[in-house]
Protein backbone atom coordinates (compact mmCIF):
# COMPACT_ATOMS: atom_id res chain seq x y z
CA UNK A 1 0.00 0.00 0.00
CA UNK A 2 0.94 3.72 -0.93
CA UNK A 3 -0.53 7.26 -0.78
CA UNK A 4 -3.21 7.27 -3.11
CA UNK A 5 -3.84 11.12 -3.40
CA UNK A 6 -1.41 12.90 -5.30
CA UNK A 7 -2.32 16.66 -4.53
CA UNK A 8 1.07 17.39 -2.59
CA UNK A 9 2.33 20.96 -3.29
CA UNK A 10 5.41 21.40 -4.65
CA UNK A 11 6.85 23.70 -1.22
CA UNK A 12 6.34 20.19 0.73
CA UNK A 13 7.97 17.95 -2.12
CA UNK A 14 11.16 19.83 -1.85
CA UNK A 15 11.18 19.51 1.90
CA UNK A 16 11.41 15.71 1.57
CA UNK A 17 14.74 14.30 2.34
CA UNK A 18 16.02 11.11 -0.47
CA UNK A 19 14.13 8.18 -0.08
CA UNK A 20 14.76 4.58 -1.93
CA UNK A 21 10.99 2.91 -1.12
CA UNK A 22 9.68 2.60 -4.21
CA UNK A 23 6.58 3.60 -3.11
CA UNK A 24 7.49 7.09 -2.03
CA UNK A 25 9.38 7.48 -5.00
CA UNK A 26 6.03 6.60 -7.41
CA UNK A 27 3.97 8.97 -5.24
CA UNK A 28 6.51 11.84 -5.53
CA UNK A 29 6.78 11.07 -9.37
CA UNK A 30 2.79 10.97 -9.96
CA UNK A 31 2.53 14.55 -7.40
CA UNK A 32 5.10 16.14 -9.76
CA UNK A 33 3.67 14.75 -13.06
CA UNK A 34 0.00 16.19 -11.75
CA UNK A 35 1.17 20.02 -10.85
CA UNK A 36 3.05 20.03 -13.98
CA UNK A 37 -0.49 19.35 -15.90
CA UNK A 38 -1.87 22.00 -13.83
CA UNK A 39 0.53 24.27 -14.67
CA UNK A 40 0.26 24.55 -18.30
CA UNK A 41 -0.94 27.60 -19.72
CA UNK A 42 -3.39 28.88 -22.40
CA UNK A 43 -4.10 31.83 -24.31
CA UNK A 44 -6.66 33.28 -25.68
CA UNK A 45 -7.28 31.89 -29.01
CA UNK A 46 -5.29 28.86 -28.72
CA UNK A 47 -6.84 25.94 -29.72
CA UNK A 48 -7.09 22.65 -27.62
CA UNK A 49 -7.70 19.09 -28.55
CA UNK A 50 -8.57 17.00 -25.72
CA UNK A 51 -7.70 13.04 -25.42
CA UNK A 52 -10.73 11.42 -25.56
CA UNK A 53 -14.45 13.26 -26.89
CA UNK A 54 -16.84 14.82 -23.87
CA UNK A 55 -20.32 15.04 -24.32
CA UNK A 56 -22.10 18.06 -22.62
CA UNK A 57 -25.92 18.39 -21.13
CA UNK A 58 -27.22 19.66 -24.11
CA UNK A 59 -26.14 16.27 -26.02
CA UNK A 60 -23.09 17.93 -28.05
CA UNK A 61 -19.93 15.73 -28.27
CA UNK A 62 -17.07 17.68 -29.03
CA UNK A 63 -12.67 16.93 -28.68
CA UNK A 64 -11.44 20.12 -29.91
CA UNK A 65 -12.24 23.70 -28.82
CA UNK A 66 -10.99 26.95 -29.05
CA UNK A 67 -10.06 29.04 -26.02
CA UNK A 68 -12.09 32.19 -24.93
CA UNK A 69 -10.58 34.34 -22.01
CA UNK A 70 -12.97 36.37 -20.08
CA UNK A 71 -11.75 38.12 -17.31
CA UNK A 72 -10.17 34.80 -15.04
CA UNK A 73 -12.97 32.55 -16.40
CA UNK A 74 -11.91 30.26 -18.94
CA UNK A 75 -14.74 29.07 -21.44
CA UNK A 76 -14.41 26.80 -25.07
CA UNK A 77 -15.66 27.54 -27.94
CA UNK A 78 -16.14 24.72 -30.10
CA UNK A 79 -15.24 25.54 -33.57
CA UNK A 80 -18.12 23.97 -35.85
CA UNK A 81 -20.67 25.31 -33.90
CA UNK A 82 -19.79 28.23 -32.03
CA UNK A 83 -21.38 27.45 -29.22
CA UNK A 84 -19.35 27.84 -25.51
CA UNK A 85 -19.00 25.02 -22.79
CA UNK A 86 -17.18 24.85 -19.89
CA UNK A 87 -15.51 21.94 -18.79
CA UNK A 88 -14.70 20.86 -14.87
CA UNK A 89 -11.33 20.43 -14.23
CA UNK A 90 -9.66 20.96 -17.26
CA UNK A 91 -5.83 21.24 -16.86
CA UNK A 92 -6.23 17.86 -14.88
CA UNK A 93 -7.37 16.65 -18.29
CA UNK A 94 -5.31 15.33 -20.80
CA UNK A 95 -5.36 17.28 -23.92
CA UNK A 96 -2.63 19.43 -26.37
CA UNK A 97 -2.54 22.39 -27.70
CA UNK A 98 -2.82 22.01 -31.72
CA UNK A 99 -0.89 24.33 -33.90
CA UNK A 100 -2.50 26.88 -36.12
CA UNK A 101 -1.25 28.55 -38.81
CA UNK A 102 -2.08 32.34 -38.40
CA UNK A 103 -1.43 34.55 -41.73
CA UNK A 104 -0.82 38.16 -40.55
CA UNK A 105 -1.31 41.27 -42.42
CA UNK A 106 1.16 42.51 -44.96
CA UNK A 107 2.49 45.92 -44.46
CA UNK A 108 4.22 47.71 -47.05
CA UNK A 109 6.54 50.87 -46.09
Amino acid sequence: MGPCEDGCPAHILDLLTATDNKYALDWRERCRANLARRGRKLSDGDRIRLEAPVTFSDGHVGQEFVVSKRRRKLLLRDPTNGSFYRISRLMERAWSVVPVTKVHKTVFA
